[in-house]
């Protein structure tokens, strides 16, 4: 069995509170708050987030989301670009809420059989829901990414997976429905979960009492704190007042927060059956998912409706076309620039003459540094971000940023709506992968810079 190494949880930088939708919407409050991704964020971009902060080479990259924008092309290719794997294995995992446990589950015999070394597995979820659905207080954006290698501080002692085909929450386009929410939690999570975590426990020749902690995604809060009453256990922090459930990387969530903590645990992933894996954490993992709670600020539920598209107008200009995006793909996507060898300048984008000294292709591509210091930077009203048409409340903010390393980079400034707090000169910021703008059906991908969490 593989061994989970390292993991590392991605937040927005927004949450709402629910008492806000409640009173926006007339709908009973459920308490507390729920992450909000910033309006340049999806699966794929809050993806590298998570996954960028772990260290080390893989040989394969296995993604897992419920929310891809793409309908056909391989999100786990742009995110293994965007993080600068190269020569890797990659693969989509989809359509359930356990897509992120079956791609640890993979990870796990992938690693086991020998046929690779070292896999990132990240679960990201995005998902889209209008204004007043009853899903709308229940479901949260976030990413966890963990790395799976033969020897770790969390040994996967065994897993099992069980299908029921219930018809309880679905996709068709754009919007998550539902048959009838309580289907699954009257006939489909506990019964699906207990199945498969007493055959695992069949095979492990265990019982309950030989873990220390369960924790298992659930269509709501209510759900798992019955089904470890009912089994005798203590539930654990389920994370619903704090970010919501984060679809398939609430699994991983929850993971990440038992990681922390030495023991023997059983995690479970819920979507038409269920998987269960049991764990043995033999050194603790401290993660940085305190810090990404703690890193939020709140924003209204105008503000979340802008961020989701729904009061938004993003009438953009015409744009370069893809096949330009497709070769400069090392230097938007990878973020290389270059160095001069006669001078020793850094600069970006990469072209054939040095900016400082005009040697001509006498470079080499050297990848840039992730932080930096804004060396100047202006706040724009006749556009908005993404350099959208401008809608007058909602400006662009642009910056000439110093990066660590060298190279002087102009990046647009994200994760700010009207409040630019903060953004000065000598500020600390650091890159991060958004999406730039969205034309003729496709999105173009690349790097912009915020406020250092």
């Amino acid at each position: 069995m593989a061994s989970i190494s390292d993991c590392s949880v991605y937040l927005p930088v927004w949450k709402l509170k629910r008492d806000e939708i409640a009173k926006a919407t007339g709908l009973p409050s459920l308490g507390g708050e729920k992450s909000v991704a910033h309006w340049d964020e999806d699966s794929i971009t809050m993806a590298v987030e998570a996954g960028r902060m772990l260290k080390g080479s893989f040989d394969a990259l296995l993604f897992a989301s419920t929310s891809s924008p793409f309908r056909i092309k391989q999100s786990a290719s742009i995110v293994a670009s965007a993080l600068d794997l190269e020569n890797v294995f990659t693969m989509d995992f989809s359509n359930s809420f356990r897509a992120s446990t079956s791609a640890l589950i993979t990870a796990n015999e992938l690693v086991d059989s020998g046929k690779f070394e070292r896999i990132l597995v990240v679960s990201a979820d995005c998902i889209p829901i209008k204004p007043g659905n009853i899903y709308e207080q229940f479901y949260g954006d976030g990413a966890v990414a963990i790395t799976v290698e033969k020897e770790g501080v969390a040994k996967i002692i065994g897993y099992n997976s069980h299908s029921q085909p219930l018809p309880g929450a679905w996709m068709l386009k754009d919007e998550i429905m539902s048959y009838d929410m309580r289907l699954d939690a009257m006939f489909g999570y506990a019964s699906s979960i207990q199945r498969s975590a007493m055959s695992l426990l069949g095979k492990l020749g265990m019982s309950p009492m030989d873990f220390d902690r369960i924790v298992a995604s659930a269509p709501d809060p209510k759900s798992y704190e019955g089904l470890l009453k009912a089994v005798g256990a203590k539930p654990e922090e389920f994370y619903f007042r704090s970010t919501g459930i984060l679809g398939t990387a609430h699994p991983f969530l929850l993971l990440a927060s038992q990681l922390e903590k030495k023991g023997r645990i059983l995690l479970g992933g819920y979507g038409e059956g269920a998987d269960v894996i049991a764990i043995e954490i033999n050194e603790s993992l401290q993660t940085n998912l305190g810090k990404m709670l703690e890193s939020r600020k709140e924003i209204s539920y105008s503000e979340y409706l802008y961020n989701k598209g729904f009061i938004a107008n993003r009438d953009a200009p015409d744009r370069p076309p893809i096949t330009k995006l497709w070769r400069e793909e090392k230097s938007v996507i990878r973020f290389y620039g270059m160095k001069c060898n006669n001078c020793g300048t850094i600069s970006y984008p990469i072209n054939r003459c040095c900016v400082e000294c005009g040697a001509k292709d006498n470079y080499e591509e050297v990848k840039l540094g992730y932080r930096g210091k804004i060396y100047t930077f202006t706040i724009d009203y006749l556009v908005s971000p993404g350099n959208y048409v401008g809608d007058g409340a909602h400006p662009h903010c642009v910056a000439v940023v110093d990066l660590e390393g060298g190279g002087r980079v102009l990046f647009e400034i994200t994760d700010t709506l009207t409040d630019f707090k903060g953004i000065e000169c000598d500020a600390e910021v650091e890159r991060t992968f958004r999406l730039l703008f969205e034309k003729n059906n496709f999105r173009y991908y690349g790097w912009k810079a915020r406020l250092a969490r």
